[in-house]
């Protein structure tokens, strides 16, 4: 797998590291470490309005700022070098999104890991920003880490809980298709999770369960997850399932993965057309958003 890690000084990004660090990616991994320095920071002048010594104090504080950021990724890839993983590393300047996903695109990565808040200042750096521009523009799959809860979290020797949001659709096979290449061990537990929407409005909600297409909907989705649970790739985790019927499906899943006090919810992406961009996928972007724990959107490479 090829992954690429942005990073930066913030603790969400070094929270981010260690996710890569722990987590069970498959061993043989390439790993990429990016760091962005915006260049706005150094636009509050025009350059014509400097004087030769300010001009000179700019550019020596630029190659100290590029320096400093170049010793923190090489102290950043050496965690992951003393675990055993190949690791290169680069310093982009430019807009953080735009460099990321651009970076995503030529190292041509399977993964790309960003933390939640932070980018340079948590206030700076909201769901909303970098790493929801990411998930829009991304070309591969995308991990949002979040600060995990102090008693569910992958860097102890508890159990890791993931949830698996299954809905039949071509992007959530593809989302099995990642997790059963993961080298998941049997202190994983990962439960697959439908959830049919039900449409309540002018008692539709009756109609709509007593009718001959919801039926074969339903047994169809038991059926697929029942696949899953006998996925002969999964390795060791111990795998379940559950079927469930709300009118809210994102809400549902966010509900569930509290209540199984989930480490990582996995979805499957839709796209990234004009609409899915918008809606930055509907279900995965309200998931993104609001999930207490770290969140993977599946979607097939871009080549």
């Amino acid at each position: 797998m090829n992954i690429l890690l942005a990073t930066d000084c913030s603790r969400f990004s070094n929270q981010a590291l260690e996710y890569l660090r722990d987590f069970p990616f498959p061993e043989k991994s390439r790993c990429h470490l990016i760091t962005v320095l915006d260049k706005r920071a150094f636009k509050a002048r025009k350059k014509s309005d400097l004087s030769d010594e300010e001009k000179d104090r700019l550019k020596a504080t630029k190659k100290e700022i590029l320096t400093e950021a170049e010793a923190f990724l090489d102290e950043q890839a050496q965690v992951l070098r003393d675990k055993g993983r190949d690791v290169q590393t680069r310093v982009s300047t430019g807009h953080p999104a735009g460099e990321i996903v651009k970076a995503a695109k030529e190292l041509n990565a399977d993964l790309i890991i960003v933390g939640s808040h932070g980018w340079t200042a948590a206030k700076r750096f909201m769901l909303g920003s970098v790493s929801d521009r990411v998930l829009q523009y991304a070309p591969c799959s995308v991990l949002i880490v979040k600060q995990p809860d102090a008693d569910t979290s992958i860097y102890s020797d508890q159990v890791l809980n993931i949830l698996l949001a299954y809905d039949d659709s071509e992007s959530a096979k593809q989302a099995v298709e990642f997790m059963a290449d993961l080298p998941l061990g049997e202190k994983t537990r990962v439960k697959a999770l439908s959830v049919l929407p039900v449409i309540h409005m002018f008692r539709q909600d009756i109609n709509q369960r007593l009718s001959w297409v919801w039926r074969e909907k339903k047994r169809l989705d038991q059926q697929a997850l029942e696949r899953i649970a006998h996925e002969g790739r999964w390795g060791r985790p111990q795998v379940t399932t559950e079927l469930l019927e709300a009118e809210d499906v994102s809400q549902t899943i966010l509900d569930t993965a509290q209540q199984e006090r989930s480490d990582l919810i996995v979805t499957g992406h839709k796209g990234k057309n004009a609409i899915d961009r918008f809606l930055l996928g509907s279900v995965t972007g309200h998931i993104a958003h609001h999930a207490t724990c770290s969140v993977l959107a599946v979607r097939p490479k871009q080549t």
